[in-house]
């Protein structure tokens, strides 16, 4: 077996151990949602918050990375939004749409990273968790809040929605800490470190149980069109922009490698909460998971230095 195979081949079992368990009926649908809810404002927050607390923004080459994929990142967000222009018959559609071609799974990544990237590409993936998802969150609730069917009345209510996000709040006081100098909690930074090392194998085992095939079957062209945006085009824009500032190989293929994730099951939760099409969420979160096993270790493969 390839080392690219070996290093996302547990990443990929676990997935299919979700399924299994939801399909087998091992637990039920609501049983999953629960600790998937779990997962969102408990488990993945603290994990955020110790990752981001402690990444290390003054290790060398750290910069370049960091200005490469913001700018990818935002290029791609100014993308996404002219797609309103395609898609501007229903808005709650065009919000999942959104989400689906812009949102990463991190947690895919990280969990293969070392065998892949090695311990520098694992903490440059450390290093872009934080910002990363903290500018996502922030432009994802801003996009719901204007066109998602539960449309917030004024920007106070998008502030207020924005401030509530168990992620972006977790993103936020974990760089404030981190730019304090702060990275020990004593107990509470262990009790953190147990509920973040749950988090990995919970929202992958969470991303297989959400597979849902009917959604997929019933979605069509939207779905094509945001998994080719996630799992082409986003890849490519990040390891364009990551090399241009010169930032190295290693740290244009970890730029590549992030941007070929599957959609984050995060942004199901959202569209449910905001007046998204939570349904075309769950099909893109499908279609991109699915095809993401041939497309990530292509992506990672012809980028690797």
């Amino acid at each position: 077996m390839s080392p690219l195979i070996a290093g996302l081949a547990p990443v990929f079992i676990l997935i299919a151990i979700g399924w299994a368990a939801r399909a087998g009926r091992i637990a039920t649908p609501e049983a999953f949602g629960a600790v998937n809810r779990f997962g969102y404002f408990v488990l993945y927050p603290a994990f955020l918050f110790t990752l981001t607390a402690r990444a290390d923004f003054s290790a060398q080459g750290s910069a370049p990375f960091l200005i490469g994929i913001l700018g990818g990142v935002l290029s791609a967000i100014l993308l996404a939004l002219a797609t309103r222009l395609i898609f501007r018959a229903d808005g709650p559609a065009f919000t999942s749409v959104f989400q689906g071609s812009l949102r990463w799974n991190g947690f895919v990544l990280l969990a293969a990273a070392l065998p892949l990237y090695g311990q520098t590409g694992l903490d440059l993936i450390g290093i872009a968790f934080g910002p990363l998802v903290l500018t996502m969150n922030v432009v994802c609730v801003m996009v719901l809040a204007r066109w998602g069917a539960t449309r917030a009345a004024s920007w106070r209510a998008v502030l207020d929605q924005i401030v509530a996000n168990p992620l972006i709040l977790a993103c936020a006081v974990g760089l404030a800490v981190n730019a304090a100098g702060f990275h020990d909690f004593g107990a509470l930074s262990s009790a953190l470190d147990l509920l973040g090392d749950a988090a990995m194998p919970i929202a992958l085992i969470c991303v297989g149980a959400g597979l849902d095939f009917t959604a997929l079957r019933a979605s069509g062209v939207r779905v094509a069109f945001a998994s080719a945006f996630k799992l082409l085009l986003m890849p490519a824009i990040l390891f364009t922009a990551v090399t241009l500032t010169g930032a190295g190989p290693l740290a244009a293929a970890v730029a590549a490698g992030l941007g070929a994730t599957p959609t984050a099951a995060a942004g199901y939760t959202l569209a449910r909460e905001m007046g998204g099409d939570a349904q075309l969420v769950a099909a893109i979160i499908t279609a991109t998971t699915l095809l993401s096993f041939l497309t990530m270790p292509l992506v990672i493969g012809l980028t690797l230095p």
